[in-house]
């Protein structure tokens, strides 16, 4: 029985992955050619299209033909013919009987997205042996067979090639997958060895560097060892001494005097240095380097605002007075930033608003003296403010003064409301003088917990408490004001933080 394709072509070892025997290739290739010559023994046509194919009904029912060549991949393949002569159709049966395709990648496309031809239709039945053109310089990669649609390469556990993953000369094994070309093996690329290599070597010399460095701390000597070759005067330091003065260095099983040798840098590494003549072939070169350092304690005032890393001084490590001395700074300065809501100590006043008039308007709306708040629908409004709290746990504090004037002795009831709330949240009554048409003063005030930082109107509504025996007007007398405007009434709003 001959061997498939896919069993000669397996992989094998990893030190030889891909050499089959070439015994079964000759037997595995004679039963293909045996087989095509059986299609065409028995009648079977070639077409190169199909639509010639579909053009010729000449044939009896059940004829097999090929379709070799049409543009379209997938019009390539076995008819067989339905119906009789001069008549009836043709049905697609499946893909050519190829098991496997040689592709040429000559370099018409990138080297991330390649561009290959086939002397044979591509099919998703048929292995395919890509010659890799030149190496890939990014991923995903791309190939496209006799210019159809551009296919994903895909190792065979699905994952895209890495960049220098395909090599020029690689021959790559594979089958086509939807819109993928899936690689027979997952990829195995000297570039990925090279780098694993290369990652390993530069993290062993990483850590023989590392246990140099912990050896100086724990003021251990490092010691470092050449040979000669009568050619190199410079020598490569695992670490770096810092000062030649640190060094002892012993050429053939002699102390070196620190004149015959010095201590360069360059590209970030230390080197020995004995210059010429070079140390002859074979002689061996022995250095020893380290010394403690004991760095002290900082002197007091040493240490400037330059040397101080940003952010380094939290808050965790300021006293509470000195935090107070900071907050007294800022606040004292001419110019600077505000202090935010949440810097400020408690008591202190976040924003304030103030409000003021001189209008001369006769009162009359009462707001009656009862044992209930006066509501915002009583009296007139003299003042409105509005203010935008800064937080929602602050205390809003409003204070009204000024004076008034009634048309006879009377009691005048003044109430502070904020924005639409039905009941006032402090009022207070004062007695007019007792001769109409005297100044009497008003002076009161109200706090609340605002629990919201939108806008709030807060406002001054005033009156008589009862609508006889007259009517009074603030920071005025009937006809005319009184002190100008220095005379005005007046509503001071406050945030004050809690």
């Amino acid at each position: 029985m001959v061997e498939t394709a896919n069993n000669i072509w397996a992989d094998g070892p990893s030190a030889d992955p891909y050499e089959p025997d070439k015994r079964q290739i000759r037997e595995w290739g004679t039963w293909v050619e045996g087989s095509i010559t059986a299609f065409l023994a028995s009648g079977g046509k070639v077409y190169a299209t199909r639509a010639a194919l579909y053009g010729d009904l000449s044939q009896t029912a059940n004829t097999m033909a090929w379709v070799l060549s049409d543009p379209t991949a997938a019009y390539n393949g076995i008819y067989r013919k339905n119906g009789a002569a001069n008549s009836g159709s043709w049905t697609r049966l499946g893909d050519l009987p190829y098991s496997f395709i040689v592709a040429t990648d000559v370099g018409a496309g990138t080297p991330n997205a390649i561009q290959a031809t086939t002397s044979i239709p591509v099919s998703q039945s048929a292995l395919i042996i890509l010659g890799v053109f030149e190496a890939n310089d990014g991923s995903p990669v791309t190939v496209s067979f006799n210019g159809g649609s551009p296919l994903t390469v895909k190792t065979n556990s699905g994952n895209n090639v890495v960049v220098g993953g395909l090599i020029a000369g690689m021959q790559l094994l594979g089958v086509v997958s939807g819109a993928t070309f899936r690689l027979v093996s997952d990829q195995v690329s000297s570039a990925i060895i090279a780098t694993a290599e290369d990652a390993a070597t530069r993290a062993e010399t990483a850590a023989d560097e590392a246990a140099d460095w912990a050896n100086l701390a724990k003021n251990n000597y490092v010691q470092n060892s050449f040979t000669g070759d009568g050619t190199i005067t410079d020598f490569q330091l695992s670490v770096d001494p810092g000062s030649a003065n640190n060094m002892f260095v012993n050429v053939g099983g002699v102390s070196q005097p620190i004149s015959a040798y010095t201590l360069e840098h360059s590209g970030g590494n230390a080197y020995l240095r004995i210059p010429s003549p070079p140390v002859p072939a074979g002689i061996e070169i022995d250095v020893r380097f380290g010394n403690k350092i004991t760095v002290g304690a900082p002197s007091d005032g040493s240490i400037t605002t330059a040397k101080l890393g940003g952010d380094a001084v939290t808050a965790a490590k300021m006293s509470a007075a000195d935090a107070a001395n900071i907050r007294t700074k800022i606040a004292a300065a001419g110019s600077g930033d505000a202090l935010t809501n949440a810097q400020m100590p408690t008591g202190a006043v976040v924003q304030s608003v103030l409000v003021s008039s001189i209008a001369n308007t006769a009162l009359s709306a009462t707001i009656p003296r009862d044992n209930t708040a006066p509501q915002i629908s009583e009296g007139t409004q003299i003042l409105i403010g509005s203010i935008t709290p800064r937080s929602t746990s602050n205390k809003i504090r409003v204070r009204f003064s000024g004076w008034f004037e009634a048309s006879a002795v009377l009691h005048v009831i003044a109430a502070i409301c904020v924005s639409s709330q039905t009941d006032a949240i402090g009022a207070t009554m004062v007695t007019s003088a007792a001769t109409a048409g005297y100044g009497t003063p008003m002076a009161f005030e109200a706090e609340f917990t605002p629990g919201s930082t939108s806008s709030l109107d807060v406002s001054v509504r005033a009156g008589p408490a009862d609508s006889t025996p007259g009517n009074v007007r603030f920071s005025s007398a009937s006809g005319a004001h009184f002190l100008g405007a220095a005379g005005k009434i007046t509503m001071v709003i406050e945030e004050v933080k809690a």
